[in-house]
């Protein structure tokens, strides 16, 4: 079999990492970046220093800018690794929630659960470039498989189908139901005579219809002739065409809500094709601004002190004085100008010297809490129900159920077994781990029936049980939320806060990078 640049790139990536990945893309002149980040484009700050409070997507990039413009930079990251909530889990990697037991992930060597962020929209444009810079291998993110799976307590019974028999039975429904309107005598003005058998014919096709003549009047109903909702006995040899499933009721399908948060799902814009993700976990975005060459010697890692929450900050007329731990030891550190990217749950509680209507500002940002299961099984979503990559949604707590978007055939695999936030979340992460995971598999089996059984070394996290996280975005949907966020946008002195949690990107890479940029343009500002 040839082997094309892709598979050798997959390769390199699995036996040597996403450098190796890098030099090949450069032998092959494939990392020719916008001229825009050709070079730092931002005026001089030499004999200027930095401080940057946390070592996240937001932190990383401002230190990586900031150092190429000449700034002495020093990044305080109060955990024991980088990356922020970016977090991908593999085998050997322990962490610990707030007053929960250890958790170690026991994966297979080579798979992995991203624990936090998943997916990067097609317009997520700055992390993109980014990863074209710095040569971070990407391949498609699945989002929706018609082939996933949809549970409602109200879908009959407690029913489990698949997710395109209810989206294109409704769709049919709705299409003959506006076939009726705009051919009925009272309605048909909402459609110009000319132009009504072409709407109808285009009805037809949208909903899968089929023509009828009835009492010598043409009409256009819905029974799934064209099987776009799916087969009770498939296509086979000529002489079976197949059999499609009887369409389900539209009071049916509206009374089980399915309609309301889960067979529509990927008209949301963020959520529209294309997406995508790094090769191998999503980690590595953020590892690429960790090995780029900094301007003192080394790399941008060398910057980073972790082990070092931030306890104060005090903002003077020509200086910021940081008081932090290292090594359990209080320290201080001096710097001309500060970032902060510390999440607002614990901004919120530092003794600062910042304006009390901003500090006001960080304890009404209102914050959303997530959660997350992971287990390594074998792939029986392919072999059994034909699902390779997407989302399957239930309505009980654990909301949903992620598929590997790679990696196909091979033996075994990491599913993202629930996905929640809000409410859901807080009730599912204030259990125990061991809890979370009885529930986790109890609730997949009505998916995939035998489930429990399927899966292994389960691993769960609470965001906001996370010591140095303690959210998982900050809530956009909340009114006061842009009032807020502006307020904490702005400067203060010398002092400027970044993050996600800032923009109407909340939770997502792009809101971190867009605000590190806004940070840094406050900066350089500062420093003109």
């Amino acid at each position: 079999m040839a082997v094309t640049r892709r598979r050798l790139l997959q390769k390199l990536a699995q036996i040597a990492g996403t450098a190796a990945v890098y030099q090949g893309l450069a032998a092959w002149d494939l990392l020719r970046g916008s001229p825009a980040m050709a070079k730092s484009a931002l005026p001089s700050g030499k004999g200027k220093s930095v401080v940057i409070l946390g070592a996240g997507v937001s932190g990383l990039c401002a230190a990586y800018e900031l150092d190429r413009a000449g700034y002495t930079v020093t990044v305080l990251e109060a955990s024991q690794r980088t990356g922020g909530r970016s977090l991908t889990l593999r085998r050997g990697d322990r962490f610990r929630e707030i007053g929960m037991t250890e958790q170690e992930c026991r994966f297979d060597e080579g798979l992995y659960l991203n624990a936090g962020p998943g997916r990067i929209p097609h317009h997520h444009t700055h992390v993109l470039e980014y990863c074209r810079r710095f040569g971070v291998a990407l391949q498609p993110y699945i989002f929706e498989s018609r082939a996933n799976l949809v549970h409602s307590s109200t879908l009959g019974n407690g029913g489990t189908v698949q997710t395109r028999r209810p989206l294109y039975d409704l769709q049919g429904h709705v299409a003959e139901l506006l076939d009726n309107c705009v051919s009925g005598p009272a309605l048909n003005q909402l459609v110009k005579t000319s132009e009504l058998e072409s709407f109808r014919e285009m009805l037809a096709q949208f909903g899968g219809l089929t023509k009828v003549t009835r009492d010598g009047k043409v009409a256009y109903v819905y029974r799934n002739e064209r099987g776009l909702a799916g087969y009770e006995i498939p296509p086979g040899i000529a002489n079976q065409p197949g059999k499609p499933l009887s369409p389900m009721g539209l009071d049916e399908i509206l009374r089980s809500q399915v309609w309301n948060d889960y067979i529509y799902r990927d008209n949301a814009y963020f959520w529209q094709s294309s997406l995508m993700e790094p090769v191998g976990g999503m980690d590595h975005f953020f590892r690429a601004f960790l090995r780029q060459p900094a301007r003192s010697g080394g790399t941008i890692q060398r910057l980073v002190r972790l082990n070092a929450p931030v306890s104060g900050i005090e903002v003077g007329n020509d200086k910021v004085v940081v008081a932090y731990k290292r090594a359990g030891k209080a320290a201080t550190l001096t710097a001309d100008y500060c970032i902060s990217t510390i999440p607002v749950p614990i901004f919120k509680n530092l003794r600062t010297n910042l304006p009390v209507a901003y500090m006001d500002a960080a304890r009404k940002l209102q914050v959303m809490t997530g959660g997350k299961v992971g287990w390594q099984a074998e792939r029986f979503w392919e072999r059994k129900d034909q699902i390779f990559g997407g989302i399957s949604w239930t309505t009980d707590p654990i909301t949903q159920i992620w598929y590997p978007s790679s990696d196909f055939f091979s033996h075994k695999g990491v599913l993202t077994g629930a996905y929640m936030y809000g409410p859901p979340a807080e009730k599912f992460n204030a259990q125990p781990v061991a809890e979370r995971l009885r529930q986790a598999r109890e609730q997949g089996e009505k998916l995939h029936p035998g489930y429990g059984k399927m899966v292994e070394h389960g691993v769960a996290i609470g965001w906001n049980n996370m010591e140095f996280s303690r959210m998982s975005w900050a809530d956009e949907t909340d009114p006061a939320f842009g009032q807020n966020a502006q307020v904490l946008s702005e400067p203060q002195g010398r002092f400027v806060m970044a993050g996600d949690q800032l923009t109407y990107w909340s939770g997502w890479q792009e809101g971190a990078i867009i605000s590190a940029h806004a940070a840094i343009t406050a900066i350089t500002r500062l420093n003109s």
